[in-house]
């Protein structure tokens, strides 16, 4: 599932394995050294600090982590005599380091993590540029539009193809957390990249904000699959009587793809395409996420097996029908436990704070409702055309397990089709190991093989 990637993840696992150094003291910066952009690459990550000087000689600035899809967080920042200090609230890091020349050199620290870092001064700001991220003029029509889910009013877009039609028409269904309408992820736009490429083939879109994001109203707390699977079918509705569209499908990625099945059963609709969509319960996506992760990131066999260890029992709580202030005092035993042989390097996913976290989030309805869900009954029960997506780097979503179980699930389906994609990820980017860290620095949104066979399949059939 694609919950939001914790900001600066990867400098975090490594600053969680990193020793720290004292930062330098050759003297104090002034104020004017310190401004400018400095920018420094980590594993991959490219991070960077936008500074100014303003008039009375105050520094503000910002910090960015563009392959995470971080932009102008606001920093503190202060030279004390000695050191340049600089804070970044949100993420609660704070970076002690002293200038020389054109290097900006200190100790990163989060949390009980500090890490060595360098930044070095440069011209310009780096930027990412998403080469598939589609540019005006558009050869179809985009309209924005609202419908209502009951009291919560959800804004979205409506992209009709060129042509005197009727279209078929999809309604695009984000993965888990709270999207936009384009599902932006780490700099990626890919429901605006699909929903350009099926316009320019002939098949319309309606895309939404999830609720309480961007023109959506509605609270996202508390809510469920279930509750979301109400907006999807809210969209359908809102579709039903438009004479532009000859057929409304559903395409639902990751928990999208758990929503669409849930929203056939409840209306008439032609088509499903599942990307990255589970055929297993949460529990088991889940447990075996985090074991396909941890070896994406190159963690040891030792650290791995400590992990899942201690996250299968806590899944296993928060998946059964126990009440939360039972599972949050089970799952604080069983986290206490694994503290006692933590790993060198892991111990801040045993810090109290980090425990009472993973209570907050194995105890949230959310995540409860996810893991309990099995979806096989609403994939055997779908008697449409059905298209199911996973790529084999997959390591949110394991092709090894849920292929099958689609398979399984669709097996009295005529007209369904399950396929494994070589060298895609999660997002369907073509990809090295699947690792979350990988996502942000692919180029990349959607691989062309993979969204031309969407496309021709439901050509082939509306």
């Amino acid at each position: 599932m694609q919950r939001r990637v914790l900001l600066l993840s990867i400098l975090l696992v490594v600053a969680a394995c990193a020793g720290s150094d004292t930062a330098n003291t050759t003297g104090p910066p002034e104020p004017a050294a310190v401004a400018g952009i400095w920018l420094a690459e980590f594993a991959g990550v490219v991070v960077q600090f936008r500074i100014d000087q303003g008039p009375d000689q105050d520094l503000t600035g910002v910090f960015d982590s563009p392959m995470e899809g971080v932009t102008d967080l606001p920093t503190v920042i202060a030279t004390d005599g000695v050191n340049v200090t600089i804070e970044i609230p949100v993420a609660a890091v704070v970076i002690e380091a002293t200038v020389e020349g054109d290097s900006l050199t200190g100790i990163w620290k989060q949390g009980a993590s500090e890490l060595p870092i360098t930044f070095a001064r440069q011209a310009e700001p780096f930027t990412i540029v998403r080469t598939q991220e589609p540019q005006p003029p558009f050869p179809y029509e985009s309209v924005e539009v609202r419908f209502d889910n009951g009291p919560i009013s959800l804004g979205g877009t409506v992209v009709v193809p060129e042509g005197d039609g009727p279209f078929p028409v999809a309604v695009l269904i984000s993965g888990s957390g709270q999207h936009d309408r384009d599902e932006s992820t780490l700099g990626h736009k890919p429901f605006l990249v699909l929903a350009d490429w099926l316009a320019r083939q002939g098949v319309a879109t309606l895309r939404y904000d999830d609720r309480g994001v961007g023109e959506s109203g509605g609270n996202p707390a508390g809510a469920t699959t279930a509750d979301f699977a109400e907006d999807a079918l809210a969209a359908v509705v809102f579709l039903a009587d438009d004479e532009r569209f000859s057929a409304i499908g559903l395409i639902g990625h990751s928990e999208g793809g758990l929503i669409a099945p849930m929203v056939a059963a409840q209306t008439d609709v032609a088509f499903t395409v599942l990307l990255a969509a589970p055929g297993l319960p949460g529990a088991e996506v889940l447990a075996k996420q985090t074991e396909d992760l941890m070896r994406a990131e190159g963690a040891s066999r030792s650290a791995v097996e400590w992990r899942v260890g201690w996250a299968t029992e806590v899944i296993a709580l928060a998946a059964s029908d126990m009440n939360s202030a039972d599972i949050a005092a089970q799952i604080r035993e069983v986290m206490a436990a694994a503290a006692d042989d933590v790993p060198p390097g892991y111990e801040q996913l045993v810090s109290d704070a980090a425990i009472e976290d993973t209570v907050a989030a194995f105890t949230d309805p959310w995540l409860r409702y996810f893991l309990a869900y099995d979806p096989q009954p609403a994939l055997e029960a779908l008697a449409i055309p059905v298209l199911a997506l996973i790529g084999d780097l997959d390591q949110q979503v394991s092709a090894e397990l849920n292929i099958s179980a689609l398979e399984a699930a669709l097996a009295a389906n005529s007209d369904s089709m399950v396929t494994e994609l070589d060298g895609l990820n999660h997002l369907f980017q073509t990809a090295t190991t699947g690792a979350l860290s990988e996502y942000g620095q692919i180029e990349e949104t959607f691989d062309p093989d993979a969204i031309e066979l969407v496309s021709d399949w439901i050509l082939e059939r509306f």
